[in-house]
């Protein structure tokens, strides 16, 4: 409540300053020009011979409102597809590129890593709302132009916070619909102050009960900027916080007996039905779902992922000349979460403490965060030469631990719990310095040619120690999995390219490399597998690309060769982490082809495919085993010479009709994503799916209306054919007497769902 006040004494100020200020003249193409620097040394110019998708700060605006996660808007683009736990798009979200999970994408935000040092990943339900915050987002597929932070095997997305306004405004908005979803935000700017100064703030939050039980949370963000405007030099300060508290349903949506699919489990009435909220029982010839209860008979109402994180970012930008520009940022992030979860009929080894039988226990997995680094970039551009020459040094430092707060069995309770009330049954710490300096130069010649070259050096050290959450036999007894991991990685990463523009033609080709090295649970979860190794990955991509008067066309090939690719094996953690492995040759190759028509002035249909193959050409499968009376034995090794990459569709398409008209707009998109198989063997795999979603606005300006200056309505009408499908899924499988078995677990798309939109710019 006090953010929101704030958020509202601010907008009023901001109304009044708008008389005062409202004669000042600024140099508004300056300031843009500034904010350009801010993020050019990890984007892709538009000579550069790589391919990229570029969004505008209309569609980030317009996409605010629907409150769902950034993934969902990033999936309209060639080759990437997003699901979210809960089924509505909200909440704990995921994404993957080119069939590449999420620590394979690399994030910046105005150049800043955003990625997780340790698990390499952006946990997008702690970002809820920032399309609002957002200028512009550049996304590269494939390796792509050297950045900061994590090596891209999959792509990169550049994230630029929006150039601060000029002018005074203030802005609401408010949107509701299905499952009580709701979005609702503020932000305002002061405009220009004393010729210098710029304080702009936002607030936004989303909540909603989630299509899936148990579902249900609360996440939003807040930002304050404080910016200093002189003759070609900023300095800006951007405070950006985050929190969410969401339900999970990471043991996804299975069936009483694990086998069956999710069309069945829906006509079973259970499409819903979350696991982590209790076990199946079968009531006649029908199945329910009985909720876990306490000793005192409470229900458990929901697990959920608690999480709170601030960002803070200043930096100076300044360009001298037309020909220098520098942009210097120290950042520091700070975050601290945790989970709890209700473990029903569980042997309490699990937690290290060895006593006989199982009872229900509730546990609390947390972490702590502090990330602090400073990026600089420079650039020198004439009319033959761009090079830019930057370095980013980051340093980590992290702990994890894990308490169970909740025995059924008071006795127990009683005999290991301390004062806090709670037993202590892991702890560790982690540290990671990540340190890369490199510069790229592109050279033209001949009008119309472009060179270019871009050469990266990375240092990276991985350190942690302590306990871990793992368990092993012992002497007869269960004792913490202890972590004792310190290595040390010196990357190399050239690439080169080469393009022709003239027109509206450009034809380009570019070969990359680049080197990741493995993420903590590659470490700690690898199971059965080998230590991990560093992976490496020579990307090369050729393509072509259309711009004419309406209408425009494109095709990009890329053949990517990976050397220990670390790839997804099917099986997952005990939270939903999916668990992967080093394979030493494995490929991803396609094509990715985009068109748009605009046949008359108030209509335009555009679209997009990804079609390619992805294999692994040699892969030793380990998989769980038990006898015939779930005896736990040594697991089976299966060895194939080639296979498929598991969670990589060979076809992603979408396609979108537009029609405007004055204020009036409506879209309707369509995409459809192939059979996706589970696991890298083939063994089990999950049908292909298709969604159509209508979008339908009115926006005018409005004169003589206590202030407002714009009204903007919007109408979104997802899965409008009311499809019941699985948008992802995992497949549990093992060996059971011999034989090899399916445990199936779905992530379920929401039915017909709607959601209603107002905003309001003053």
């Amino acid at each position: 409540m006090k953010r929101i006040n704030v958020v509202a004494m601010a907008a009023v100020c901001t109304l009044c300053a708008q008389r005062a200020l409202a004669e000042q003249k600024v140099d508004t193409v300056n300031v843009h020009q500034l904010n350009e620097v801010v993020v050019k040394a990890v984007r892709a110019q538009k000579s550069a011979p790589y391919a990229v998708a570029n969004i505008k700060k209309s569609e980030l605006q317009n996409f605010s409102a629907t409150g769902q996660e950034l993934p969902f808007l990033f999936a309209r683009t060639p080759g990437i597809v997003a699901w979210s736990e809960n089924g509505t798009g909200s909440g704990t979200t995921y994404m993957r590129m080119r069939g590449a999970a999420g620590s394979r994408i690399n994030v910046t935000l105005d150049g800043v890593a955003l990625n997780s040092p340790e698990d390499q990943t952006v946990f997008w339900q702690n970002m809820n709302s920032y399309a609002s915050l957002l200028g512009s987002v550049q996304i590269q597929r494939g390796v792509g132009s050297s950045t900061n932070g994590d090596g891209a095997f999959g792509g990169s997305i550049s994230l630029a916070t929006a150039a601060p306004s000029q002018k005074p405004f203030a802005e609401l908005t408010g949107s509701f619909g299905s499952y009580n979803t709701y979005n609702a935000g503020a932000s305002f700017s002061t405009g220009l102050l004393f010729n210098h100064l710029i304080f702009d703030g936002a607030y936004h939050e989303t909540a909603t009960d989630g299509f899936v039980d148990g579902t249900r949370g609360r996440s939003g963000s807040y930002y304050g900027g404080l910016t200093w405007l002189g003759n070609k030099f900023q300095i800006r300060y951007k405070n950006i916080g985050n929190f969410e508290k969401t339900g999970q349903a990471w043991n996804y949506i299975s069936g009483p007996n694990g086998t069956e699919s999710y069309k069945e489990i829906w006509n079973m009435g259970l499409g819903r039905s979350n696991t982590l909220l209790g076990d199946y029982e079968e009531v006649g010839d029908k199945y329910q779902l009985v909720p876990f209860t306490f000793r005192d008979g409470r229900k458990w109402d929901r697990t959920t992922d608690n999480f709170y994180q601030n960002h803070n970012i200043l930096s100076a930008t300044w360009q001298p000349s037309e020909s220098w520009s520098h942009n210097i940022a120290l950042h520091y992030t700070y975050g601290r979460g945790y989970y709890k979860d209700f473990r029903g009929n569980k042997s309490l080894s699990k937690f290290g403490i060895n006593e006989p039988g199982k009872t229900d226990a509730v546990r609390v997995k947390g972490l702590t965060q502090n990330t602090y680094g400073v990026v600089y970039n420079v650039n020198f551009k004439t009319d033959e030469w761009d090079i830019i020459a930057g370095t980013n040094l980051q340093q980590f430092r992290g702990s994890h631990w894990g308490y169970v707060d909740y025995i059924k069995d008071e006795a127990l309770e009683k005999k290991y719990f301390g004062a806090d009330g709670r037993y202590k049954y892991y702890d560790s710490d982690a540290e990671k310095d990540d340190y890369s300096a490199y510069i790229k130069a592109t050279y033209t010649f001949l009008t119309h040619w472009n060179v270019f070259a871009d050469m990266q050096y990375r240092y990276v050290r991985y350190t942690t120690d302590g306990l871990n959450d793992k368990f092993y036999e012992k002497d007869g007894k269960y004792v913490n999995q202890r972590l004792d991991v310190d290595d040390h990685f010196n990357f190399f990463n050239p690439k080169v390219g080469v393009s022709y523009t003239n027109g509206g033609h450009k034809v380009y080709a570019s070969v990359a490399m680049s080197n990741r090295e493995p993420e903590r649970n590659n470490y700690t979860d690898n199971g059965n597998y080998p230590y991990p190794k560093s992976e490496k990955v020579i990307d090369v991509e050729a393509g072509y690309q259309y711009d004419g008067s309406n209408w425009h066309a494109g095709a990009n090939f890329y053949y990517m060769d990976y050397d220990n690719q670390l790839v997804q094996t099917g099986e997952t953690s005990d939270i939903g982490e999916a668990l992967t492995t080093n394979v030493k040759d494995s490929y991803r190759m396609g094509v990715e082809l985009t068109a748009g028509w605009t046949p008359l002035s108030w209509l335009s249909v555009e679209g997009n495919a990804t079609l390619s193959q992805n294999k692994i050409k040699d892969f030793d499968e380990y998989v769980e085993a038990y006898d015939a009376d779930w005896n736990y034995v040594d697991p089976v090794h299966n060895h194939y010479s080639k296979s498929t990459l598991a969670y990589s569709p060979s076809a992603i398409l979408n396609g979108f009709v537009d029609f405007h008209y004055q204020g009036l707009s409506a879209t309707l998109h369509t995409n459809f994503v192939s059979k996706q198989y589970l696991n890298n063997s083939e063994f089990s795999s999950m049908p292909c799916y298709s969604q159509s979603d209508l979008h339908l606005a009115y926006q005018s300006d409005v004169k003589k209306a206590i202030g407002i200056k714009n009204v903007k309505i919007g109408l979104d009408f997802n899965n409008i054919f009311a499809r019941h499908y699985a948008i992802m899924a995992y497949d549990y499988g093992t060996y059971v007497g011999g034989k090899r078995g399916n445990w199936f677990s779905y992530i379920p798309a929401a039915g017909f769902n709607v959601m209603a939109n107002l905003t309001l710019r003053f």
